[in-house]
C-alpha cells in the first residue's frame, strides 16, 4: 500500500473567529434510478426525520407541464431496500412554472416552496404548514426586491428569520450573486443584500444552503477556480455578520469534478447530497459521507485557495507526492518539484507548508516518506518551523501508492 501526502499552505490575510473543523469527505455514490431520471436532477434537501428526499426534476416528459414547461417538485421516501421511485404528487404545488422546496422546518412541520415563472414578476415565497397530519394550502409571503429576470435561487433558514438568494440585479459583481434578506423586528422581510466581494465575483454563486448553526454558508462558483465549470465551496460567517466571510474553500477532489457541481446540502454532520453532470449531460444526485478532522489553524489562519495556488506556484503543478510500495525516498522528479515549490515561496515567511498523508500501506513508511519530504524542503531554504506534518482527518489504506498533500497555509 502506498500514502499520499499534501502540502497545504495557509496565511492570516483575514481575521476568523475561532477555529473551524475541517471536512473530510469519502463513500461517494450516485443515486439509483429511483431518484435520478433521463432529465435534470438538483436541488435535494432531506426531511428532518430523514425519511424523505425533496428534489427538483426539470427537461422531464412527467413532469406537470410536460417536458418544456419548467421544474417540479419530486420526492421519495426510504425505505428498508433503499429509496423509492419517487414522484411528483404533491398537491397544489407543481404547476407548468418553476417549482421548488427551498426550506424545511426542524420539525418538519412547515415548508418552503418557490413558484417563479419567468413571465411574471416574483414577490415572494409561499409556505405549506402540517396541521393534524394535513397540509394547509400554500400561503404567500410577501419579499421586496427579488429579481428573477435570469437564474433564481433560494434557500430558507429552518427558522425562518434569514433568507438567502442567488439572483443579478443591479450591483451583482458578475453573473449571479448571493444575497441575504433577514426578518425585522416588525415581521417583514428586508431588501435582499450583497453578501459581499469575499462570496461574489465576476462570475456566478448559485445554490447557497447554511447548516443548521447558520455558521457555514455552502454555494457553487465558477468564480473563485477549481477544477470545473462550477465547483462547491464553504465559507465561515463572521463576527455574526451576514455581509463578512472568511475566505471560501473548495470541497475538494471527492465532491467536486471537472464539471458542474452545485446543490450542497448537508445533515447530522454525517451525509450530504448534492447535484453533478460528471456523468452525462444532466445532473444526476449524489450522496456523500462526511467526516470532520482536526485542525492545524490558529485563529486568523486559511490553506490556500486553489486559485492561489495556481497564481503562486502555477496551475500544472501538483500538490501530491506518491510513492510507490514500501519506498520512502524521493525520486530526481519529486525532488526537482519540491525544490521549486520551495523556491517560489522561500522568502515569504508567513507562509507555512502542511503534509497531510492521504493514503498509505504502513506507519513507517509513512514517517519515512514525512522525513523526506521535510528534509528536502529543509535543505531547499524553507525553515523547518514552517513545516507542519500533524495529521488532520483519516487516512486511506492503499495497495498501489502511498500519497502526501501538501497545504499552503498562510
Amino acid at each position: 500500500m502506498v500514502r499520499k501526502i499534501y502540502i497545504f499552505l495557509f496565511f492570516s490575510a483575514f481575521p476568523l473567529m475561532g477555529v473551524s473543523q475541517l471536512l473530510e469527505f469519502h463513500s461517494l455514490k450516485k443515486l439509483s434510478s429511483a431518484i435520478n431520471s433521463i432529465g435534470e436532477e438538483g436541488l435535494p434537501l432531506l426531511s428532518p426525520n430523514g425519511k424523505q428526499l425533496f428534489f427538483t426534476r426539470a427537461l422531464y416528459d412527467g413532469n406537470s407541464g410536460g417536458k418544456f414547461s419548467g421544474q417540479d417538485v419530486w420526492y421519495s421516501e426510504i425505505t428498508a431496500n433503499g429509496w423509492k421511485n419517487s414522484n411528483n404528487t404533491l398537491i397544489n404545488i407543481n404547476n407548468e412554472g418553476h417549482n421548488a422546496i427551498i426550506g424545511l422546518s426542524r420539525d418538519g412541520n412547515t415548508r418552503y416552496f418557490m413558484d417563479a415563472s419567468p413571465k411574471e414578476k416574483m414577490n415572494g415565497i409561499y409556505i405549506a404548514k402540517r396541521i393534524n397530519n394535513y397540509w394547509t394550502r400554500p400561503e404567500f409571503v410577501w419579499i421586496p426586491g427579488i429579481d428573477n429576470q435570469d437564474f433564481l435561487g433560494i434557500f430558507v433558514s429552518p427558522d425562518f428569520d434569514v433568507i438567502l438568494f442567488s439572483m443579478k440585479t443591479l450591483d451583482s459583481r458578475g453573473e449571479e450573486d448571493l444575497y441575504f434578506s433577514v426578518k425585522t423586528s416588525s415581521g417583514q422581510w428586508s431588501v435582499p443584500k450583497n453578501m459581499g466581494a469575499t462570496i461574489n465575483t465576476a462570475g456566478f454563486e448559485i445554490s447557497p444552503f447554511l447548516s443548521a448553526d447558520k455558521k457555514r454558508l455552502f454555494f457553487s462558483s465558477n468564480g473563485h477556480g477549481g477544477g470545473g465549470d462550477a465547483d462547491i465551496f464553504y465559507s465561515e460567517r463572521l463576527y455574526n455578520s451576514w455581509e463578512t466571510w472568511s475566505v471560501p474553500v473548495n470541497l475538494g477532489k471527492v465532491v467536486n469534478s471537472k464539471k458542474f457541481d452545485a446543490y450542497f446540502s448537508i445533515y447530522g454532520d454525517s451525509i450530504a447530497y448534492f447535484a453533478s453532470n460528471r456523468d452525462g449531460k444532466f445532473s444526476d444526485l449524489y450522496e456523500v459521507k462526511v467526516a470532520y478532522g482536526k485542525t492545524v489553524l490558529s485563529g486568523g489562519q486559511r490553506y490556500f485557495t486553489q486559485e492561489e495556488w495556481n497564481r503562486q506556484i502555477g496551475s500544472n503543478v501538483s500538490d501530491e507526492i506518491s510513492f510507490p510500495l514500501q519506498s520512502g525516498t524521493l525520486n530526481a522528479s519529486q525532488k526537482e518539484l519540491l525544490f521549486y515549490i520551495a523556491n517560489k515561496l522561500q522568502f515569504q515567511k508567513y507562509i507555512l507548508f502542511h503534509l497531510v498523508v492521504k493514503a498509505e500501506e504502513a506507519a513507517e513508511f509513512t514517517t519515512a516518506r514525512l522525513n523526506a519530504i521535510s528534509q528536502h524542503l529543509t535543505q531547499s531554504g524553507i525553515d523547518p518551523e514552517r513545516i507542519i506534518v500533524e495529521q488532520v482527518g483519516p487516512i486511506a489504506k492503499s495497495e498501489k501508492w502511498g500519497i502526501v498533500e501538501i497545504r499552503l497555509i498562510k
